[in-house]
């Protein structure tokens, strides 16, 4: 009885840790959304990712903790920072990367966020 007590509550142990380590994932591909159109912008994997922002261009650090994420374009290193919502809006800032307005908004995809964007 003990032993079965014990397995049931390792099983639990391992669904909460599994559920609480995906909340700080980013893993997956994020779309900028115009007029219903998407564009593949940031596709984030366990070990960096890519950003398609006036070129590809490989994402080295993603640090969830601080919200942003670093990649190089022409020798320089860039740093973006972002907030994501649960319902999958990213909204990214790409500092000094580009001219003009540097605020984006970008959506995961399959999230509800996305669906709604594409509609």
């Amino acid at each position: 009885m003990k032993k079965l007590l014990s397995l049931l509550a390792l099983g639990f142990s391992i669904i909460f840790l599994a559920s609480c380590s995906n909340k700080d994932s980013l893993s997956g591909k994020y779309y900028d959304i115009y007029d219903g159109e998407a564009e593949l912008v940031i596709e984030f994997t366990d070990k960096g990712g890519k950003f398609y922002k006036e070129g590809t261009h490989a994402i080295t650090d993603a640090d969830t903790k601080k919200q942003s994420f670093t990649f190089s374009s022409n020798g320089r290193e860039y740093v973006v920072t972002y907030t994501f919502s649960e319902d999958g809006t990213l909204k990214y800032d790409t500092g000094s990367f580009m001219t003009g307005s540097n605020k984006f908004v970008a959506y995961k995809e399959g999230s509800e966020a996305y669906k709604e964007a594409t509609q």
